[in-house]
């Protein structure tokens, strides 16, 4: 199949989220005076994904993750912090710090190179994404960038999908691939809308349910290789 639109998730597939977030959420506690140390962002990282994971199903509301996490953070963690503060400074330090993936760049060259017509789907905040997006220099490559704090719907819902499809000229599912790393935003929204999907599984973790990627792949250099 060769797919002339090519649809991706920004976190975990083109920014490495992770470092991203380890950074701003040090950088953050030391600002505000709280002690924390590299294995401290792990146990609050697992706590944001799940709140975003249940964001995406639609099972609690955006301020439940946002101020949310990190209530629930300073609980498992026995601490006491302004959670609003935190959360202002945190969001401040994402939108001003982008670390990507090593093939994130070339890959994207390559395929406006052949002609492929790219955007940037996420389930992000506008302050964050729009920052890390304007200093990652991968801005011209996308056509145009659909954000949900910014159209008021989440991946994987269905308005997400059609505001993406009616803002896209000439779109076409036949033609387009969703590319990411979250099988419940990213697959699932290519399922629900009958769309093609690639999921970035770096570490090949078996699938499991009823949501099931068209392609699987390690990294963003191996969508080259065949599949677009």
């Amino acid at each position: 199949m060769s797919y002339k639109i090519i649809l991706f998730d920004a976190d975990d597939t083109l920014f490495d989220f992770y470092h991203t977030g380890q950074k701003s959420f040090l950088k953050t506690c030391k600002t505000l005076g709280i002690p924390a140390v590299e294995p401290d962002y792990d146990v609050y990282s697992d706590i944001n994904q799940k709140r975003w994971d249940l964001f995406s199903l639609g099972k609690i509301t955006k301020e439940d993750v946002i101020l949310g996490r990190f209530k629930e953070y300073a609980e498992v963690k026995n601490i006491t912090f302004d959670v609003k503060r935190f959360n202002e400074i945190y969001e401040q330090n994402l939108s001003e710090t982008c670390i990507l993936f090593p093939e994130t760049f070339a890959t994207l060259k390559e395929l406006n190179e052949r002609g492929k017509r790219c955007f940037l789907i996420t389930n992000g905040l506008k302050k964050v994404q729009r920052g890390r997006l304007a200093i990652s220099g991968l801005a011209p490559f996308f056509e145009n960038v659909f954000i949900s704090d910014e159209i008021g719907f989440q991946k994987p819902s269905k308005e997400f999908f059609d505001c993406v499809a009616e803002n896209v000229p000439g779109f076409d599912k036949r033609e387009t691939l969703i590319v990411g790393d979250s099988l419940v935003s990213d697959v699932a929204l290519g399922i629900n809308n009958e769309t093609d999907t690639c999921h970035i599984n770096p570490n090949n973790l078996p699938y499991s349910g009823d949501i099931y990627p068209k392609y699987t792949i390690r990294n963003l250099t191996e969508l080259l290789c065949g599949i677009v």
